[in-house]
């Protein structure tokens, strides 16, 4: 069970969230900006919840210090819609916001249950990047939305739809970059979300699987064991998503071509002198 720090000031609402999460985290309420903080830096908070407007106006200042202070945090904000408030709300993902959710049209259980998954696989774009800067945007841009949609259980149709790139092309892209074909990166995507879910000791292989899709806890443990040699066990003591992510890219360095060494020549034979 994760620790998820909410900073909200409408007790509905905390009592919506819990109903979606079940028992999935462990809720720690705060009422002001101080103790948020001071949460998020004792406790090993992994998703909060946040009323942008909970001192009357929007406090970017402090979004972006937590932001700072916990850039693996999964920041989700939940704010009442108004005519007044559109332009802060339009601004939210550019101070590190995961998610949206807007009260009154998007936050019943299950809703709130999508948008706190989706942050979790959101808020590793950050190591994403940093780990595979090198790559083309293409190739780059398929890695990310492979995480980011990894609960969603996208469609190789699905991922050429969002990247506009036919299907054969999108498949060249990624074997130019020595990336895995349409197909295996989405699972892929979705083993780089469990390993960061596994970073929770408290989240069970079986949970994960659920979450993700997995046709069953089994599934998921061979899918481990064929996609990394490793099991769950394993991915988590070896550092949970920063670990899959480099067995990937391994992989992808090792299929480098390898340098064609030149063979060495024989001296050339001399004739027989006769004596």
């Amino acid at each position: 069970m994760g620790v998820l720090a909410t900073l909200l000031t409408d007790p509905a609402r905390i009592q919506r969230l819990r109903l979606g999460i079940r028992d999935r985290h462990q809720i720690v309420p705060c009422t002001t900006w101080e103790a948020f903080a001071e949460t998020c830096e004792a406790l090993p908070v992994r998703v909060a919840v946040v009323d942008l407007f909970a001192d009357g106006q929007a406090n970017f200042e402090r979004v972006r210090r937590v932001r700072q202070r916990n850039p693996r945090l999964a920041l989700i904000a939940y704010v009442s819609p108004a005519p007044d408030r559109m332009h802060d709300i339009f601004d939210a993902g550019r101070y590190g916001f995961d998610a949206l959710v807007l009260a009154g049209r998007d936050d019943e259980p299950r809703g709130l249950l999508a948008a706190v998954e989706q942050a979790e696989a959101r808020a590793l774009t950050g190591l994403l990047r940093d780990l595979l800067g090198e790559l083309t945007p293409p190739g780059r841009d398929a890695i990310l939305l492979a995480v980011t949609r990894a609960h969603e259980r996208l469609s190789v149709s699905g991922l050429t739809r969002l990247l506009a790139i036919p299907a054969r092309s999108l498949a060249k892209r990624l074997a130019e970059d020595r990336l895995p074909p349409p197909r295996r990166l989405l699972t892929w995507g979705r083993l780089i979300v469990a390993g960061h879910m596994l970073e929770d000791p408290h989240r069970s292989a079986d949970r994960i699987a659920s979450s993700l899709a997995f046709p069953s806890g089994s599934a998921f443990r061979n899918t481990c064991q064929r996609y990394l040699h490793a099991t769950p066990g394993d991915i988590r003591r070896r550092g949970g998503a920063t670990y899959v992510v480099k067995v990937l890219l391994r992989q992808r360095s090792s299929s480098l071509p390898q340098p064609v060494l030149p063979t060495a020549r024989l001296p050339r034979r001399l004739p027989a002198v006769a004596i």
